[in-house]
């Protein structure tokens, strides 16, 4: 088997014309990037806040007198506010996806004057 090895493309982003708009665009996809990796650690730490409270609850299910009322509805109320958590980071993380979506659609525009 022969090593086959494309010819290299040209980068339309890497020349010099349209620099600026290509610039423009690659800076506002930069920034969005940035926003949904922050809205994915926010997602990645209610993840782990789950694996505690597992963990508090097998030790409880553990300990030597019954958890009480109060000790449920306070696990309860701490699973709720990690769902809540995550519910709003996946709602950001569409409203990014749908921004970065609006700005490739404006770079992929037909271009009708110089």
């Amino acid at each position: 088997m022969s090593d086959y090895t494309p010819k290299p493309t040209p980068n339309y982003m890497s020349s010099d014309w349209g620099s600026n708009q290509t610039k423009l665009a690659t800076l506002n996809i930069d920034h969005i990037a940035d926003k949904a990796k922050f809205a994915i650690e926010i997602l990645e730490a209610s993840v782990k806040a789950f694996d505690s409270l597992e963990k508090e609850i097998v030790d409880a299910s553990h300990a030597t007198n019954p958890i009480t009322r109060e000790g449920l509805r306070a696990f309860s109320y701490r699973i709720d506010t990690q769902q809540q958590q995550l519910i709003q980071g996946l709602q950001h993380l569409k409203q990014m996806m749908d921004d970065i979506d609006k700005t490739t659609d404006s770079i992929q525009k037909q271009k009708t004057n110089w």
